[in-house]
């Protein structure tokens, strides 16, 4: 076979010409063929691009719908959540049932058998229960009903779920329910000891498994109002060793048909410790030899602390605690000559609320200015002091201006209708430019005119919450009034006014937002304060508005100051804890309250 070409002349007899005539051998034209082969099949057709579906809600995966369900609020969203399809009902029913409130003792306990009906998948997410009394015209036997609804609703729930189970009004609780609560829900970490219709420490202790339902136990709210009562606390607090937050509140003043303590025997005084001290903290006497109690959260209200301060600096190391709460406490100042003291001075303190009635001496305030000094890295301060002269000193709270989040400080000269008392603009601007990262502010305002124009020290105070460049929350707590009128406004004529006022102060924030070259965060506005604590209703009191949005003719958007309850402003604007905080002085605005029928009922 012939591997090389030959090329051969050959002449057209046509035309003459010559012709160049190439001989491939077979070898080489059965590779050039696979090579062609082989490059044909290498070339790719390219396809026309597919359009792009836009990602829904419904294609994420379980865990990052169960993470955006989470920043879901409100309760009417998180229902229509749970009606769209199964999956997202199994993942907003945890957390739309993981805190359950709920009223009984009315017509509508009837409601609960849809909501303890063993179908309801939401009943095993339920970790959170607080009861409340409803408020009712017929108050007969409602106590009795409201102890068989509970029964009821404990009778229904899951086995070990709850890891709190709180009985809100001053009333006495059902011994038997309480009994029954300890049986079925055995890993609650929030347990409380508070008043109940017959002493059931005895039978609580034969349980098997009362000593070991505290392995979970980490919070105790201790309220005794009785002897009982507190060897129940005493009970509670011996067999919690790894508690980390207890409320005291002692009561034994409140209820005037049951025999009272005489105040000497319950409370410490100079030769040792009282009853309250004494049979609580009982089992970690000596004092001087116990090892302290590692709290992170401490609340005390009505409790003598003049000569109770240095005892429970022994038995409690306040270096590690987190958040200090003082309620009423007489003797309050001893408290905190104690804690200013290097040994004893709180190193991580990020929280600290004080209500007092002082004395003519200003002792509280004294000592708690010192303590404000000595402290530092706090993130919420509220303040609340009666028969003061002065209020707190600004150095104090400036101490904390890279931490503060949250302050909420207010002083009066007495404790019924007096002036609340106002920093002057020095003090109150230093603290604005100082405390940038705050978020929410509580405090009294300058006095000023609904029907004329601002006070010029309204306005000052106005000016300096522009160098708040993170609030959140506004109340100012003083009623602006409708001077120079001789009478008072009907109250839905003063409400109208108030809103532009609020309106006002929402686009002040935004035209000084603008000129700063950042966006204005505030987006809520209260006058007044509440006197609510625990009921579920909104207060006359106090006055909120949030920003809202309007468009002109023109589609240029615009604040819009909109009224809204209490009750529902947390949905709105969860960052609004220093509305939460009843202060001791509540009055209501300065209006006319239309007159009351006869025939009514």
């Amino acid at each position: 076979m012939t591997t090389d070409a030959t090329a051969d002349a050959t002449t057209d007899a046509t035309s003459g010409a010559t012709t160049p005539t190439t001989t491939i051998s077979a070898t080489d034209a059965a590779s050039t063929a696979a090579s062609a082969a082989a490059t044909a099949s290498t070339q790719t057709v390219e396809e026309p691009a597919k359009p792009e579906i836009p990602l829904r809600l419904l294609d994420l995966s379980v865990d990052i719908k169960t993470l955006i369900v989470a920043h879901v609020i409100r309760p009417t969203d998180m229902k229509n959540l749970c009606l769209t399809c199964k999956q997202m009902h199994a993942i907003t029913a945890r957390q739309l049932y993981h805190e359950v409130t709920l009223e009984v003792g009315s017509p509508t306990d009837t409601k609960l058998t849809a909501f303890i009906n063993p179908r309801n998948i939401g009943l095993q997410y339920i970790r959170k229960m607080d009861l409340y009394l409803a408020d009712v015209p017929d108050k007969c036997n409602q106590l009795q009903q409201a102890h068989f609804a509970i029964r009821m609703i404990l009778e229904f729930l899951p086995e070990d779920i709850l890891e709190k189970f709180s009985w809100h009004p001053w009333n006495h609780f059902s011994a038997d329910n309480l009994l029954l609560l300890y049986r079925k829900q055995r890993r609650m970490k929030w347990l409380e000891a508070i008043a109940l219709d017959k002493d059931v420490l005895p039978d609580l202790e034969k349980l098997s498994t009362f000593d070991a339902m505290f392995e979970h136990t980490r919070k105790l709210g201790l309220y005794p109002d009785s002897r009982d009562v507190l060897n129940y606390c005493a009970a509670l607090v011996k067999r919690t060793p790894k508690v980390e937050k207890i409320t005291l509140h002692a009561s034994f003043d409140e209820d005037p048909d049951r025999q009272t303590i005489p105040s000497r025997e319950l409370n410490d005084s100079s030769t040792g410790p009282g009853l309250i001290t004494s049979t609580i903290f009982g089992h970690m006497l000596p004092f001087e030899k116990c090892t302290p109690l590692a709290l992170r959260d401490l609340t005390l209200q009505k409790i003598h602390l003049r000569y109770a301060a240095e005892t429970y600096c022994r038995f409690i190391n306040f270096r590690n605690i987190k958040a200090l709460r003082v309620f009423g406490c007489s003797g309050a100042d001893s408290l905190f000559a104690e804690l200013s003291k290097s040994q004893k001075l709180p190193e991580r303190l990020e929280s600290l609320e004080f209500k007092h009635d002082d004395n003519p001496d200003s002792e509280a305030l004294n000592a708690l200015d010192g303590f404000l000094c000595l402290v530092s890295g706090l993130k919420v301060l509220t303040l609340d002091i009666c028969y003061a002269k002065t209020l707190p000193s600004s150095a104090g709270i400036t101490r904390h201006a890279k931490t503060l989040r949250e302050l909420n400080i207010h002083g009066s000269r007495g404790d019924g209708e007096e002036e609340e008392l106002v920093y002057d603009f020095d003090d109150f601007e230093k603290i604005c430019k100082s405390c940038t990262l705050l978020e929410q502010l509580s405090c009294a305002f300058p006095p000023t005119s609904l029907i004329r124009s601002n006070s010029d020290a309204f306005d000052q105070f106005e000016r300096a919450l522009g160098d708040l460049p993170n609030l959140i929350t506004l109340n100012i707590t003083t009623w602006p009034n409708n001077t120079p009128s001789s009478s008072r406004l009907p109250r839905k004529i003063y409400e109208h006014l108030l809103q532009g006022m609020a309106q006002a102060g929402f686009e002040r924030s935004v035209q000084h937002a603008a000129t700063n070259n950042r966006p204005s965060r505030l987006a809520v506005i209260a006058f007044g304060s509440s006197d609510k604590v625990y009921d579920r209703e909104d207060s006359k009191n106090q006055i909120i508005f949030v920003k809202g949005k309007q468009f002109d003719p023109f589609g240029v958007e615009a604040p819009l100051a909109v009224q809204i309850g209490w009750c529902l402003r947390k949905f709105v604007e969860p960052r609004s804890d220093v509305l939460d905080f009843s202060l001791a002085r509540s009055c209501r605005p300065p209006t006319r309250e239309p007159p009351q029928s006869d025939e009514s009922d």
